[in-house]
């Protein structure tokens, strides 16, 4: 299962996905908020701006230079909402996509934390029927199609099992 896993992820494949989850990301990360957060600190440094301008003219000195650091107090607290208000819904570049998923592609798949690891992210669901037609149908998060894998084909690990034992069994309530 995990080499057909391994084998999906191309470099074209992994171009592909990277450049639709990094304009994703992008959509989904310029929010109603962000957007408001940018133009609210926007409009607080055209006004510290003239402020300074104001100043420079050599008008109420001591009023204006009140304003303005009203104006940077102010302009530090939207940074500071906007900054935690991106660290909620980051938004991923698509160098940074591309790197995680040619992570995968390099991959030990012997290594059973990297095989977790690639279950957990690419696999939505598995499917196992039993029979005279045993097999495994892998529904993956990042292609359309089903990838099928009879029973008998399947490599197993040096225990002969499918899977590691541990999580698999049924939770009985003491």
């Amino acid at each position: 299962m995990v080499n057909e896993i391994l084998a999906i992820l191309t470099d074209e494949f992994i171009d592909t996905i990277a450049r639709k989850i990094s304009g994703l990301s992008a959509r989904e990360g310029a929010t109603d908020t962000v957007k408001r957060l940018k133009r609210l600190i926007k409009e607080n440094e055209e006004a510290t701006a003239n402020l300074i301008k104001a100043i420079e003219t050599g008008k109420a000195v001591d009023v204006l230079t009140s304003q303005i650091e009203k104006r940077q107090n102010e302009h530090a607290h939207l940074e500071a909402q906007l900054a935690q208000e991106k660290l909620l819904k980051p938004i991923l570049t698509y160098e940074e996509v591309k790197f995680f998923f040619e992570k995968f592609k390099n991959g030990d798949a012997n290594d059973m934390t990297f095989r977790m690891a690639l279950v957990d992210t690419f696999i939505n669901k598995i499917y196992v029927y039993d029979g005279e037609d045993s097999r495994l149908e892998i529904y993956c998060n990042a292609i359309k199609q089903k990838i099928v894998c009879p029973l008998d084909k399947l490599s197993r690990s040096s225990k002969g099992q499918l899977a590691p034992p541990t999580g698999l069994e049924p939770v009985s309530n003491p």
